[in-house]
């Protein structure tokens, strides 16, 4: 704590002059800095009182000292440390943040030259050193705050570098083990194969390997090309509603034949209901195929694999549990790390993309991923989540779809390709046929082509509306016009989508699954 000793009036004139001028000196800072070309453009966009930050604080300081009460160094240092992060955040550098404090001091001693005036040269020396001391205390922690923020962000950006380097060595090592092992056994099949006297077994046991690794190879390239796509977020889902055991059934079958090579023990659980969710079936296919992949990779031939589907409130529940390698418990947490590998493995063992890419697809799914096991030797346990279609926690049932289109190849095309979703789907080859259905059924959702032979769909949306007043459908428009204006046309009439031919079924999919029952 200090303060600055009253000896005469002299200080309580000085300070009093510098309350009632505090306004000025405010006001031409400002003009100054916001005239000065030195300083970042966004000064311009501050407001008055941002632009000024803590001065009017400091201001305050000085005066209370000239009065001769005690002035806690550490609030100054604090308030000016609080001043440098901000500008600092703000785009400012390390000398425009000097080149502000010289000019308001500038400005603070101009002031003080006119109060003190009239004094004595020792005692108006005395008066503006003790002034300055201040505003130099509010600079200094400005400035160390700046220079230490500084400081903690480059030594971040250094051990990010460094880390990215050790993975990159890491990245480099593994993937020329992963690529140069198939090669060698693809190599060595080619081999026996082309042997004048290899037996016909031998060739065909040769295939089966050349086939296997063939595959893994195509499957390791495609996992570093997604690998790179998530790390940019420039991965896209194709989702629709989709039965989770459907999805599991095709991962377990691009695998049997290795499962079945390796002598693995294996089962599958499932119930006997859909479990239906809203997904890309091709990445959960590949989150599932990762897990079965890495299951194998560390159980040993003999072992076993279980792989089972369950519903948990209101996500499905898939289950990939395994007797293997295990993993330490207190390394759980960073099992989904890229390159994530045991410190008892060998590094030439796994690129370990596998979990790192199921976690990222299965959250871009708003979904959850978790690894358990006992410890080394002991098996492992991943289980994901994946929340549930709306309709399949609803106690009404699956949705019910009209879908109104003149062309009955057309009409039944789409009804084939959205048989797969949870709804029950009617098709209608012309707006009487829509209507005479409409009054018999409550429809969640009401798909209509707007050129029919007998109604305009602009007439017909009408209509059905009129019909279903009490149920409130959802209207999708079917057209082959795709103007902004038809756009709008649609969407005066009453149609919530407008869907331009050849429609995306993808598109169309994920409309019906979000839509809520009606009923």
């Amino acid at each position: 704590m200090s303060g600055l000793p009253v000896k005469d009036a002299s200080w309580g004139g000085v300070a009093e002059h510098i309350r009632k001028s505090q306004e000025r000196v405010l006001s031409r800072w400002r003009e100054l800095v916001r005239n000065d070309g030195r300083l970042p453009i966004q000064r311009l966009k501050f407001s008055d009182q941002q632009l000024e930050d803590h001065l009017p604080a400091l201001i305050h300081q000085i005066i209370k000292a000239l009065e001769g009460e005690r002035v806690p160094e550490a609030t100054i240092r604090q308030e000016g440390a609080r001043h440098g992060s901000s500008r600092r955040a703000h785009g400012y550098s390390i000398a425009q943040v000097i080149w502000e404090f010289a000019d308001f001091r500038k400005l603070l001693r101009q002031e003080f030259e006119q109060a003190a005036a009239s004094l004595a040269p020792e005692k108006a020396f005395e008066i503006r050193e003790s002034i300055l001391d201040l505003t130099d205390l509010s600079e200094l922690g400005s400035v160390e705050c700046f220079v230490d923020e500084a400081r903690r962000e480059r030594d971040a950006a250094r051990e990010e570098l460094s880390k990215a380097n050790r993975q990159r060595d890491l990245f480099l090592l593994v993937l020329s083990h992963e690529l140069r092992n198939p090669l060698a056994a693809v190599r060595t099949a080619l081999q026996v194969i082309n042997a004048e006297h290899t037996s016909r077994s031998a060739r065909e046991r040769a295939m089966e390997i050349l086939e296997r690794q063939t595959r893994y190879q195509a499957r390791l390239i495609d996992d570093l090309l997604d690998m790179n796509r998530i790390s940019q977020g420039r991965i896209e889902l194709k989702r629709g509603p989709a039965d989770i055991r459907r999805l599991v059934t095709n991962a377990i079958d691009a695998y049997a034949r290795a499962i079945e090579a390796k002598s693995i023990a294996f089962r599958f659980d499932y119930p006997d209901q859909q479990l239906l969710v809203f997904a890309d079936p091709v990445r959960i296919e590949q989150v599932i195929a990762n897990l079965i992949t890495n299951s194998l990779k560390f159980t040993k031939s003999g072992g076993s694999i279980e792989v089972s589907i369950r519903r948990e409130g209101e996500y499905a529940a898939i289950t990939v549990r395994d007797n293997g390698a295990g993993i330490d418990p207190s390394r759980l947490d960073r099992v989904f790390e890229l390159f994530f590998r045991e410190p008892e493995c060998d590094v030439e063992t796994t690129m370990d993309i596998g979990l790192w890419l199921a976690k990222q697809i299965v959250e871009l799914h708003n979904g959850t991923i978790q690894a358990r096991s006992e410890g080394i030797e002991k098996g492992t346990e991943v289980t994901v989540r994946l929340p549930l279609l709306a309709s399949q926690l609803s106690d009404n049932g699956g949705k019910k779809v009209l879908l109104v289109e003149d062309d009955p190849d057309q009409r039944e095309l789409m009804l084939l390709a959205l048989s797969e979703i949870d709804a029950e789907l009617l098709g209608a080859r012309d707006g009487s046929d829509a209507i005479a259905l409409a009054r018999g059924t409550n429809f969640d959702i009401c798909i209509l082509d707007l050129n029919l032979p007998d109604i305009s769909g602009y007439d017909l949306v009408a209509r059905l509306r009129d019909i279903q007043r009490d149920n409130h459908p959802l209207m999708v428009a079917l057209t082959g016009l795709g103007r902004p204006e038809d756009a709008a046309r649609a969407k005066s009439a009453g149609f919530q989508h407008h869907l331009v031919k050849p429609v995306d079924l993808d598109q169309l999919k994920r409309i019906i699954a979000e839509a809520p029952n009606s009923r």
